[in-house]
C-alpha cells in the first residue's frame, strides 16, 4: 500500500513542480503551434515530464533494488537523480530539434558544445531531485500522522 501513496504523491508533485516550469519556459521555443491543438503545449509536456520522472524513480528503485529508497535519499540518490536528469534532457531536447517538434528562440541559452537549451536541462536536473525531496517530505509527514 505504500508504494500507491508513495507514487501517487510523487505523481501529484511531480506534475506541480513541473507545469510551474514548463509554464514559465515554454516561451522559449518556436513551432509548438504544430501540435499544440485544444491542449496548451505546456500541459502535454508536463505529463511528459511525470512520466520520466516516474521512470527515474523506477530506474533507481531497480538499481537499489527497492522503491522505499526515497524515505531515505542520500546525497548519491540526488546525485543520480542529477545525472539521470540531464541524460533525460539531452534525449528529449535532440530527439525534439531532429524532428523538427521546436527550435528555440534567441532569449534561449545554449549550452556550448552541446547545441542544447540550457533550461530543459536545468529543469530536470534540479527539478527530478527536488521531486523526490518533497515527495519525501509529503510521505513523511502522512507516516508519521498514521
Amino acid at each position: 500500500m505504500e508504494i500507491f501513496r508513495t507514487s501517487a504523491i510523487l505523481i501529484i508533485v511531480s506534475f506541480l513542480i513541473h507545469f510551474v516550469w514548463e509554464y514559465f519556459h515554454f516561451g522559449l521555443y518556436a513551432g509548438y503551434e504544430t501540435w499544440s491543438g485544444e491542449v496548451p503545449v505546456y500541459w502535454l509536456a508536463t505529463l511528459g515530464d511525470v512520466l520520466y520522472t516516474l521512470g527515474a524513480f523506477a530506474l533507481v528503485s531497480a538499481i537499489k533494488k527497492s522503491y522505499e529508497w526515497i524515505s531515505t535519499a542520500t546525497l548519491a540518490d540526488y546525485l543520480m537523480l542529477v545525472t539521470l536528469g540531464c541524460l533525460i534532457a539531452l534525449f528529449v531536447e535532440y530527439k525534439g530539434l531532429a524532428l523538427n517538434r521546436w527550435e528555440y528562440l534567441p532569449e534561449m541559452p545554449i549550452i556550448p558544445f552541446l547545441g542544447v537549451g540550457l533550461s530543459p536541462v536545468l529543469q530536470m536536473a534540479i527539478l527530478l531531485p527536488a521531486t523526490v525531496l518533497v515527495t519525501q517530505w509529503v510521505s513523511n509527514r502522512f507516516r508519521e500522522a498514521s
